[in-house]
């Protein structure tokens, strides 16, 4: 059975994936070493069998390994977390990783890698009320991704998400970071801090 947490303001920022004392801290409370990434947006993945220095330009990692724990830094993206029997996964969700289907392309790489069943958990994120974004670019995204429609020129990514990664049981945690003040979120208030989901086997 998997093992997810996400983390909140109290435990401190993780903003930097190579600050050893949080990193420490963090591996400390799930009793394994902790695998981060430096995210950029991309769709780009990768498989991880040992702890390595955190992965350049990577928003999704992946591992079968009981013995590491894999962590994706937020504000206010989507940390998704997935798991099947044998394998877990760590995913960073924004407009653009919703846009470049970061979360499909992890979910494929999962079921080729023998995940039968695949169940998926997104972390506290701006909802779809606080989400705002210009017209142009909100009309834009409705044509393409229509579920993150909801009110004017804002966008649902959770909405968005759900509609992606439909063979998949997916639950959202339905915590806005915007609105809770016990989460970092950059939208709030331009905050550099982030927390952190974490899972392993």
């Amino acid at each position: 059975m998997a093992r997810l947490l996400f983390t909140a303001r109290q435990f401190g920022s993780l903003a930097d994936p190579i600050n050893q004392k949080t990193n420490t801290e963090l591996a400390d409370l799930i009793g394994k070493p902790v695998q981060f990434m430096h995210q950029t947006h991309s769709n780009n993945l990768h498989l991880i069998s040992t702890i390595e220095t955190a992965k350049e330009d990577t928003d999704s990692l992946i591992t079968d390994n009981k013995d590491l724990a894999l962590a994706v830094r937020v504000a206010d993206c989507i940390p998704l977390l997935l798991y099947s029997k044998n394998l877990v996964a760590a995913v960073h969700v924004g407009r653009k990783g919703l846009l470049n289907e970061v979360a499909s392309k992890t979910v494929a790489k999962m079921k080729s890698l023998g995940a039968e069943k695949i169940y998926g958990l997104a972390g506290p994120h701006i909802c779809g009320n606080c989400y705002e974004v210009g017209t142009q670019m909100a009309e834009e995204i409705y044509r393409t991704h229509p579920a993150t429609k909801g009110k004017k020129d804002h966008l649902n990514l959770f909405s968005g998400l759900k509609e992606q990664l439909q063979d998949i049981t997916l639950e959202n945690i339905d915590i806005c970071t915007k609105e809770n003040i016990h989460y970092f979120s950059y939208r709030a208030a331009a905050e550099a801090g982030r927390q952190v989901g974490v899972i392993s086997l």
